[in-house]
């Protein structure tokens, strides 16, 4: 098993399949299968195409992308996937977390907190910290017509990708793991463990160039018990006997087949129930580059999805180990079904915020210069000022009544989870006279940066 880093030098284009005309989405993370075709095109550089070289070269190519060898996701520092299992506080005002597939043994009362309702995770890759910023970059591009190749009148084709720098500066690193088949020949293994330079995701002639550096994993075997949770930290494609999808509200399917996937693996441990699932669907398909076909769309146990399975006794440890490192369902070695294992309730770890330089400890600094100075960073400085002067006005005159209805005008889609999160906290708990100086504050920033842009 290798543990993988990845550095980022440029923005990576990880894009999702477009809806309509809306903007080409990105990813927040970087899946197995972008990981397998850069690693698959380094190769064919190196060697050439699978079907132009000796026999022997062949192979390898096989057994390097169509063997065994497990590509997992890489995840960025600071980011994590939120398991549907997981209640949070809606508002993110407070640490309240609640992971149901392992609940504190108490009261029996129904989880809560005081901020208001309690949501579940979503499956989706979310940031925290000073991690959670400036995230996505947008580029808009004239669309060019195949035929005469010029420009389309008026029509236009925006594209996000992920940034390839932090908070800080620093260059973005991405970890993960890739876990060889049992027998690879030497040459092979020692080819798949060198690091090398590589251009994940599209538009590779201007953005996706990493850095790849494997080295040995560190082989801890996850704690063992008679209740495990399958996490999901990738789409899993789970199927009958027959080839078709799993109903995974047949228990005793569901079972059946997970026991006869996992007992080889388990040292024996057989599944004796499925306590519970937390799932939600999804179709996944992709592009075969070098066929340039389209991959077939299967339907998929999507990311984030938990599975709480009994066994009739606890698995060996190294048995849990080898399943984090294969994964689950079909066409792991394109990096589905990869997952974690666990015991106890998940947990979520944020990263504090770095301190502003030049400042005292944060707890020191102006909390009306600290909001006017983020939504100044939004962009949106002149529209925030407007809005906020109005919904200052309504809470010292009206009802008094707070909200967040500025948060669901079209204008502010594009925020960031960070920015959306701290307008929230502001609108909500912010006093009268904090949000009088925030908006003091942010009318004189937005003044001064107009004067300091240079006239066209």
């Amino acid at each position: 098993m290798l543990d993988v880093q990845v550095t980022a030098h440029q923005p990576l284009a990880l894009g999702v399949r477009p809806s309509g005309t809306a903007p080409v989405q990105t990813r927040l993370h970087v899946p197995g299968s972008v990981l397998r075709g850069a690693l698959a095109a380094a190769w064919i550089a190196e060697h050439g195409l699978p079907g132009k070289v000796p026999e022997a070269q062949r192979d390898e190519f096989i057994a390097l992308f169509e063997g065994e060898v497990s590509y997992g996701p890489l995840f960025a520092a600071g980011s994590h996937v939120v398991p549907l299992s997981v209640l949070r506080c809606k508002y993110r005002r407070c640490p309240t977390v609640v992971d149901e597939a392992f609940p504190h043994a108490g009261s029996g009362e129904e989880p809560s907190c005081g901020c208001g309702p309690l949501v579940p995770g979503r499956g989706e890759v979310e940031f925290t910290g000073a991690a959670a910023r400036g995230l996505v970059t947008q580029s808009t591009h004239l669309q060019i017509d195949d035929a005469p190749q010029v420009a389309e009148k008026s029509l236009l084709f925006t594209r996000r990708a992920l940034t390839h720098r932090e908070a800080d500066g620093t260059e973005r690193t991405f970890h993960g793991r890739v876990t060889p088949a049992a027998v690879l020949p030497l040459g092979v293994a020692a080819w798949l463990a060198a690091p090398r330079r590589l251009r994940l995701g599209g538009r590779r002639g201007t953005s996706g160039a990493v850095t790849y550096r494997p080295g040995p994993a560190e082989t801890v075997p996850p704690p063992t018990g008679d209740r495990i949770a399958l996490r999901l930290t990738a789409p899993a494609i789970l199927t009958d006997p027959a080839g078709l999808p799993l109903d995974l509200t047949d228990r005793q399917t569901l079972r059946a087949a997970l026991d006869t996937e996992l007992a080889p693996l388990l040292g024996g441990a057989r599944v004796s129930a499925v306590e519970r699932v937390w799932t939600r669907g999804e179709r996944v398909g992709g592009w075969h580059a070098a066929s340039r076909l389209p991959k077939p769309v299967e339907l998929a146990v999507g990311a984030g999805s938990v599975l709480l399975l009994a066994f009739d006794r606890p698995p060996a440890p190294g048995g849990l180990l080898t399943l984090t490192g294969r994964g689950i369902g079909l066409r792991r070695n394109e990096g589905f079904g990869a997952l974690e294992t666990a015991t106890t309730a998940w947990t979520q770890t944020i990263d504090p915020a770095p301190e502003p330089a030049g400042t005292g400890r944060e707890e020191d600094a102006d909390p009306a210069e600290s909001y006017a100075r983020m939504l100044l960073g939004t962009g949106h400085g002149a529209w925030f000022a407007d809005n906020l002067r109005t919904y200052v006005e309504d809470l010292t005159t009206a009802s008094g009544n707070r909200n967040t209805t500025l948060l669901q005008r079209p204008r502010l889609r594009r925020l960031t989870p960070y920015e959306r999160d701290t307008v929230t906290v502001m609108l909500l708990t912010a006093p009268v006279d904090v949000l009088d100086r925030t908006l003091g504050t942010l009318t004189a920033l937005h003044r001064l940066t107009e004067k300091e842009t240079p006239s066209p």
